[in-house]
C-alpha cells in the first residue's frame, strides 16, 4: 500500500459541489475496523442531487455545516479490496484482491467502507456502479414498495436516466405496460431497445395529453424523479388506486435557475415529501415520498435479484457515453453533466 492517497474533500459547505470540492492528500488509514475494508477505488458513480445537497449541507447532510474538519465526498463506487478488518474476512467472505462495489466516499483513490455496504462482484466493471444504488433503488421501489402486478400500466419519468433505465426494465420484468418520458430522439431509441412500450418526448409532445391517450383509465404506478410540472402531470393521471413512487425531484434542485418556478407547479412540496419520506393518501391513491421500503431488510433480496439478473443478461446497466470523465479533477464536470439532463444511463468517473 502507498503511504498517502488523493481524495476530493470539502473544507466547508457552499453553494455548489464545484465551489467546495478540492483535491487533498490524506494518509492511508493505519487501522481498519474489524467490520471494515479498504477499497482501491477504480470507478465512482455520480448522483447530482445527493452531491449538491452534501456540498450545501442541506437536509440529511445538515451536519456538514458544523464540520470542523474537511469532509469527504462521493457515494457508490467499484474497486478492489486492498485491506480487510478481522471480521470482514471471517464473517463476510471478503478478501484482499476481491472486486467489489460499495457505498462510501468514492471520490477518492482509496475508501474505507463498512462491510455491510460492500457487494462482492466477479470483476471491477463500471456497470456495477449503476447497479449498486440506481439499480437497487429501482428494484426496491417498484417491487417492494410499489408491488407491481402483471398487466399494470406504469409511467417512468426521466426514463433514460441512471435510475430510470433500470426502472423501465424492472417494470417490464413484472409484466407491465411501460410508458417512459425523455427529452431526445436518441434517448427514445434507447428506451425502445430496453422494451419501453411507449415513449413520450416531453420536448415536442404534450405529456398529459399523451398519457390520457395511452392510459385512459389512469396510471397504476408512476416512478417519478423529475418533480415540478412532471410530478403534477403524473399525479393528475394516476388511476383511482394508483401509486406514485418518488425517487427524486431534479427539476427543483438548486442547479436549475427555474427551480422555484418548477416547485410552484405541483400541489405537494416535493422536497419535504422526499426528505421526510412522507406517505400521502389521496382517496385510494398513495404517494410515497422517497419510496424506499420502510423495511430495509426487504432490500437484501433486491441485492441478489439485481446481481442475478445482470449476471444472467436479463438486466442491462447502461453507462453514459456522451462524455468521458477521468480522474478526481473531472468529478465536478461530471456532476454538472449529470444535472444537464443530457445523459443516458449512469454517469461514471474513472478514478484511476
Amino acid at each position: 500500500l502507498p503511504t498517502t492517497y488523493r481524495a476530493l474533500l470539502a473544507e466547508a459547505t457552499g453553494q455548489s459541489f464545484s465551489q467546495v470540492a478540492q483535491v487533498g492528500t490524506l494518509p492511508i488509514p493505519s487501522s481498519i475496523g474489524e467490520d471494515e475494508v479498504l477499497v482501491r477505488v477504480i470507478y465512482a458513480g455520480i448522483n447530482g442531487g445527493c452531491e449538491t445537497f452534501r456540498a450545501r449541507g442541506e437536509y440529511s447532510f445538515e451536519s456538514n455545516t458544523k464540520a470542523t474538519e474537511p469532509f469527504s465526498l462521493g457515494a457508490e463506487g467499484v474497486g478492489i479490496i486492498a485491506a480487510v478488518g478481522s471480521s470482514a474476512n471471517k464473517d463476510s467472505d471478503l478478501a484482499v484482491g476481491d472486486a467489489v462495489c460499495f457505498v462510501g466516499s468514492a471520490f477518492a483513490e482509496y475508501s474505507k467502507c463498512k462491510t455491510a455496504t460492500v457487494w462482492k462482484i466477479p470483476e471491477a466493471l463500471p456497470e456495477y456502479v449503476g447497479l449498486r444504488i440506481s439499480g437497487l433503488t429501482a428494484c426496491a421501489m417498484l417491487e417492494q414498495t410499489g408491488k407491481l402486478q402483471r398487466g399494470e400500466v406504469v409511467l417512468i419519468t426521466a426514463a433514460a436516466g441512471g435510475a430510470g433505465h433500470f426502472a423501465v426494465q424492472f417494470a417490464k420484468l413484472a409484466g407491465c405496460k411501460v410508458i417512459g418520458t425523455c427529452g431526445s430522439q436518441r434517448k427514445a431509441e434507447v428506451l425502445q431497445q430496453l422494451g419501453c412500450d411507449h415513449v413520450i418526448n416531453h420536448k415536442n409532445q404534450d405529456v398529459g395529453a399523451e398519457l390520457k391517450r395511452l392510459a385512459p383509465n389512469g396510471l397504476d404506478a408512476a416512478f417519478e424523479g423529475v418533480g415540478g410540472s412532471m410530478l403534477q402531470i403524473a399525479l393528475d393521471n394516476l388511476a383511482p388506486e394508483g401509486r406514485l413512487l418518488q425517487v427524486g425531484y431534479i427539476s427543483e434542485y438548486p442547479h436549475n435557475p427555474e427551480a422555484e418556478v418548477e416547485s410552484a407547479k405541483n400541489e405537494v412540496n416535493a422536497s419535504e415529501l422526499f426528505w421526510n419520506k412522507q406517505t400521502i393518501k389521496r382517496g385510494k391513491q398513495t404517494i410515497y415520498g422517497n419510496a424506499w421500503p420502510e423495511d430495509y431488510g426487504s432490500v437484501a433480496g433486491c441485492k441478489d435479484r439485481v446481481l442475478g439478473l445482470f449476471a444472467d443478461g436479463r438486466l442491462k446497466s447502461l453507462i453514459d457515453d456522451t462524455n468521458e470523465f477521468i480522474g478526481l479533477e473531472s468529478v465536478s464536470n461530471a456532476i454538472k453533466h449529470m444535472l444537464s439532463s443530457n445523459t443516458i444511463g449512469k454517469v461514471v468517473v474513472k478514478i484511476q
